[in-house]
């Protein structure tokens, strides 16, 4: 799109400055063009001359002038200026914009998808979720930015894997086991001690009752009736949490179990290579990896005295397969309660003889919900939290998705249920589909008055001259920087962001514009452009996973 055409423009003007001898010929050129975020600031802005200015010896804006002086811009832009201390603005021609739409028409909305990716494979990991318990608010909002992201990954052309790796094999499973037990010893009318540190929701009386009811048959001894009722619940809950993801439009292409790794011999394999490449030791009867060789961090337990396999074990071991099966880049989305865990994992990554930046790890803030304004508690550990399954039996799919990506995921999301639910343009998800089906109205009227689809190629786009037209276009050929830059950022609120802005220039375009009019030529053009419009907002609304519904 244009944004490459600006980027040669800037790469020409280097050149010319480098034969010229200003530049220094081994200087690498890579600028960030952006969207300014204010008006009046052109189209597109570039920061290069902070880049080359201590390369120069001057300072920004000078340097903004020397390349500005040796850029031709003609052909795309109407101007180039330098702004404030040293950003160069391009203002790209309306016939430009205007080509740029009846390409897009020719081709199809998605000839606006970049092709970033090439090929390359990524695995994206995400909720993960113990199947200790139901999912909550918090998984909700994971599974919402993991399965956004795959696909806009998709759409800028990674081959991407989505996958929930179950740890099925720890301390957390056991203790399921002997709370479902104790529950059930409850139910049979014995008499227990239930400890503060069992899983204390109602969803563990529940499992305890289905083996009542169904009689199933329990073994004799205490620790075989523990690690069978450890396994039935891990296996009821995890049914669970596939079906809630399922109704939340979320699915993997792999559910992994941490179990895998012990049966395969992954986890033997990785200690053996930590210890071979001498990253790995014994101290105090206990098996360490030397963290420290990487990172400002303590050296961490792989292996305890007695003999148990920690969780960071399991987790360099499942990595380190993940790389076995030829993934370049992997996405880990984390609770941001796992911060401080992010060098200790890109430190075991280095010892397996990777690159730490081939991880790439999203932390996922929490999430406060708000009921007729005020805070909806939650506490895990009573078993008193909010389940996904709450949000999408109140609010639906539609807007749970659309809302847990209104914010950047590591910034804290206040979800407003009553705002959710709302059939109003304050609705933020309700905006955004009412403008598609208000669109999808406008046609249906061309349709009565004898206008159809077949006759837009012979729009002549020229005559979308209007102030509002022009940024209409704008908007629509910046649905490919906005995907672009979400599969670089790894960002997918930034769709949200777009919609929304998007849709508000087309509700203002259209309480003030007469769309079908006695002027058939214009009438075409107008029709072109919201047919284009149309098209992005479906597909923008796709990405996230959102239906786009015809009528409202």
């Amino acid at each position: 799109m244009i944004k490459r055409t600006i980027a040669t423009i800037i790469r020409d003007a280097c050149e010319g400055c480098k034969k010229d001898g200003i530049i220094p010929v081994n200087v690498e050129i890579n600028p960030i063009i952006e969207i300014p975020k204010e008006e009046g600031h052109g189209d597109y802005s570039t920061n290069i001359a902070f880049l080359l200015a201590p390369v120069l010896k001057k300072s920004p804006q000078e340097t903004a002038g020397i390349l500005v002086r040796r850029m031709d811009f003609n052909a795309v832009c109407d101007k180039i200026d330098v702004a404030g201390k040293g950003f160069i603005n391009f203002y790209v021609k309306d016939a430009i914009w205007q080509k740029l739409l009846q390409d897009v028409y020719a081709e199809g909305v998605d000839a606006l998808f970049p092709e970033t990716g090439q090929g390359k494979k990524v695995l994206i990991e995400f909720v993960s979720a113990n199947p200790t318990g139901p999912l909550h608010i918090g998984h909700g909002r994971g599974a919402a930015v993991g399965d956004v992201l795959a696909n806009i990954l998709s759409k800028a052309g990674y081959n991407v894997t989505r996958e929930y790796y179950i740890n099925d094999a720890g301390r957390q499973i056991k203790t399921l086991g002997r709370s479902t037990f104790l529950r059930w010893q409850e139910l049979k009318g014995m008499q227990v001690s239930y400890e503060q540190d069992l899983y204390q929701g109602e969803y563990i009386k529940d499992l305890a009752r289905e083996i009542v009811e169904k009689n199933i048959d329990i073994p004799s001894g205490e620790e075989d009736a523990i690690a069978f009722m450890a396994r039935f619940s891990g296996e009821v809950i995890m049914d669970g949490i596939v079906k809630d993801l399922e109704d939340f439009g979320v699915y993997f292409d792999n559910y992994y179990k941490e179990s895998a790794l012990y049966e395969r011999g992954v986890i033997d394999d990785t200690l053996s290579l930590l210890k071979d490449k001498g990253y790995a030791y014994e101290k105090d009867g206990a098996f360490w990896f030397k963290t420290s060789a990487f990172e400002k961090d303590e050296d961490r337990v792989l292996i305890k005295s007695d003999g148990e396999k920690t969780y960071f074990t399991s987790d360099i071991a499942y990595h380190l397969d993940k790389f076995r099966r030829a993934y370049g880049t992997l996405v880990d989305i984390w609770g941001s309660d796992h911060h401080g865990y992010i060098p200790r994992l890109k430190a075991a990554i280095q010892a397996l003889g990777k690159d730490k930046e081939d991880l790439k790890v999203i932390l996922i803030q929490f999430v406060s919900l708000l009921k007729d304004g005020k805070p909806v508690g939650m506490s895990t550990r009573a078993g008193a939290f909010t389940t996904l399954r709450e949000v999408l039996d109140e609010v639906g799919r539609d807007a749970a998705r659309f809302f847990f990506l209104m914010r950047k995921s590591d910034a804290h999301l206040e979800f407003d249920l009553d705002l959710a639910k709302k059939t109003s343009n304050e609705n933020p998800v309700y905006y955004v589909q009412y403008a598609y089906a208000r669109i999808m109205s406008i046609f249906r009227n061309a349709g009565d008055e004898g206008i159809d689809a077949d006759q837009l190629k012979n729009a002549d786009l020229r005559l979308l001259a209007q102030e509002d037209e022009i940024n209409l276009i704008k908007g629509i050929i910046h649905f490919h920087d906005v995907i672009e830059g979400c599969a670089r950022s790894f960002e997918p609120h930034r769709i949200t962001f777009y919609l929304l802005d998007l849709v508000g220039n087309f509700h203002s375009y259209y309480n003030k514009t007469r769309v079908l009019g006695d002027d058939r030529e214009l009438t075409l053009a107008r029709l072109l452009l919201l047919y284009m419009l149309r098209e992005v907002i479906r597909s923008g609304l796709n990405v996230l996973g959102v239906s786009a519904p015809e009528k409202m």
